[in-house]
């Protein structure tokens, strides 16, 4: 009757082939709701929030944070309460891969409803089919059931980020008293209230007049999975990858013309990032071989110009990314661009929102950043890094005169780029910054 459920390491990706558990929302003998928060799974993209799959009480916990596990393997199962079964009963459930081509409860399933299952982040378990197997009807069928349910238990749900939603635990917060910030009012960790510090018997003056004591010996800095998968990529990328860098002083003026007639003509909120991709993307266009990357020994050319934007997160750098963007106009690009911002801040990026980049780009000319080289995001072979617009004295027909410039720098990977290359393409950039009406649609 369907009274156990299994909980398996999802597939998240089509070449992925285990995740790293990284927290647990419940402990085992704990109740939860099916679509509630149940594990954070980690692979080389992304940190993503699983939900359950089922109500009842989870049990058979067989995995911990920080384990390396195969993808389909179970992990937990989750217990109708209404079987009248205690967790403490069910027979113990042994580690096991569970063939994509067949769910539990003994009930089959076509390659293709298994695909569409995995892509969805899907437990085909819950899936009842019309027929002897499930098929693509039945996977659709239950999707559009699920939106059914969540769209009526919207109003009960909780929106918050991972870690809100663990700090939240951690100090006895209650969700529902807080407004949040994020999209869709999800509860951010800049909603919670400060944690209480200590009340101290000294006056405001003494405490002015007191001094403060050093630390005597170094404490940990918690670091997030975010941070450490950083780590861990971009030591790879410098250890494997030969870089050079090529640097460009430009003249801004028409691209804060183009800005301007841009928001003019689109009513969007066109920054200076979403030009740089339109730029990028044509410049790519005419330079196809930067839009490569090298992969065991071959330099391969990837169908389609998809941009990751870096963006600052709470737990770390996240880079998102637009694809197909030489198809996107400036008000789609920027609409794209808001939106893979605001739920990689929310900590609620899909894992599709992190795949697929061919080149990347880092702007950090808001935080007055004159100029920096960056390093060159694994699987690419370029990177833009993009310094602020500010006003330098500068020799025009052997005249000095002020006008507002902008440094931009590209670091390339030496195996798929030469250094001829890498400035034929750096000089359509340029040349794209500094006349872009004339070039850009």
């Amino acid at each position: 009757m369907g009274s156990i459920t299994n909980v398996i390491m999802p597939v998240l990706g089509m070449s992925q082939d285990s995740g790293r558990l990284v927290h647990w929302f419940k402990k085992d003998g704990e109740r939860i709701e099916k679509g509630e928060p149940l594990m954070e799974v980690e692979t080389d993209k992304a940190t993503v929030e699983i939900e359950s799959p089922a109500t009842g009480i989870l049990t058979q916990v067989t995995a911990q944070a920080g384990d390396e596990v195969p993808v389909t393997q179970v992990i937990a199962v989750i217990v109708a309460e209404e079987s009248g079964l205690s967790h403490s009963a069910v027979s113990s459930t042994p580690s096991r891969n569970v063939p994509t081509s067949v769910v539990a409860n003994q009930v089959s399933i076509s390659p293709l409803a298994a695909r569409m299952a995995a892509d969805l982040h899907l437990d085909p378990s819950p899936i009842k089919p019309d027929g002897g197997r499930i098929e693509k009807a039945d996977v659709l069928a239950y999707l559009d059931s699920m939106k059914k349910t969540q769209s009526r238990e919207s109003g009960k749900r909780i929106l918050a980020s991972p870690k809100a939603r663990r700090l939240a635990t951690e100090r006895g917060i209650e969700m529902g008293s807080l407004s949040g910030s994020g999209p869709e009012q999800a509860i951010l960790v800049a909603d919670l209230p400060a944690q209480p510090t200590a009340v101290s018997s000294k006056s405001p003056q003494s405490e002015t007049m007191a001094s403060v004591p050093a630390p005597t010996q170094e404490t940990e800095i918690p670091m997030s999975a975010t941070w450490g998968r950083m780590i861990e990529r971009l030591s790879s990328s410098w250890q494997t990858t030969p870089h050079f860098y090529l640097m460009r002083e430009v003249n801004a003026t028409s691209l804060m013309a183009w800005r301007q007639k841009a928001q003019e003509q689109t009513g969007a909120k066109i920054t200076y990032t979403d030009l740089m991709v339109k730029l990028v993307a044509t410049a790519l266009r005419r330079h196809p071989q930067v839009n490569a990357h090298y992969l065991n020994g071959k330099l391969l050319q990837p169908p389609g110009i998809n941009i990751g934007i870096a963006v600052a997160a709470e737990d770390g750098l996240l880079v998102p990314v637009i694809h197909r963007a030489d198809m996107l106009g400036l008000a789609e690009i920027s609409a794209a661009r808001m939106d893979l911002t605001e739920r990689g801040r929310a900590g609620k990026l899909r894992l599709e929102d992190m795949q697929g980049g061919t080149f990347t780009i880092s702007n950090l000319g808001m935080y007055g950043v004159d100029a920096f080289n960056a390093m060159v995001n694994p699987g690419q072979a370029a990177i833009l890094a993009v310094g602020q617009i500010a006003e330098r004295v500068v020799a025009v027909n052997s005249q000095a005169v002020v006008q507002p410039v902008m440094v931009v720098s590209v670091s390339f990977d030496h195996r798929v780029v030469d250094g001829a290359r890498g400035a034929m393409f750096l000089e359509t950039l340029g040349n794209m910054i500094e006349e872009p009406l004339r070039i850009v649609n």
